[in-house]
C-alpha cells in the first residue's frame, strides 16, 4: 500500500501533462506513418497545449483561493 500512495504522490499535479504528452506522441506516430495529415497532427498539438494551459490555469487559482484563505 505504501508503494501505491508515493505513486499517488508523484503523480499528483502532474496527470494531465502525461496525458497530454502522451496524446501527442500517438499524433506524432500517426502522422509519421501517413495515417493523419500535418493538419491533423497539428489540431492534436493544440489540444495538448490547451489541456496544459487549462491545468496551469486551475493550478494558480487553486493557489490563490488557498493564499485567501
Amino acid at each position: 500500500m505504501n508503494i501505491l500512495n508515493r505513486i499517488r504522490t508523484f503523480l499528483r499535479g502532474k496527470k494531465a501533462y502525461l496525458a497530454a504528452a502522451a496524446g501527442l506522441l500517438g499524433a506524432l506516430i500517426a502522422w509519421s506513418e501517413g495515417e493523419i495529415s500535418g493538419m491533423g497532427f497539428l489540431t492534436a498539438l493544440w489540444m495538448a497545449a490547451q489541456a496544459c494551459f487549462i491545468r496551469a490555469g486551475v493550478a494558480n487559482e487553486v493557489a490563490k483561493t488557498q493564499a485567501e484563505e
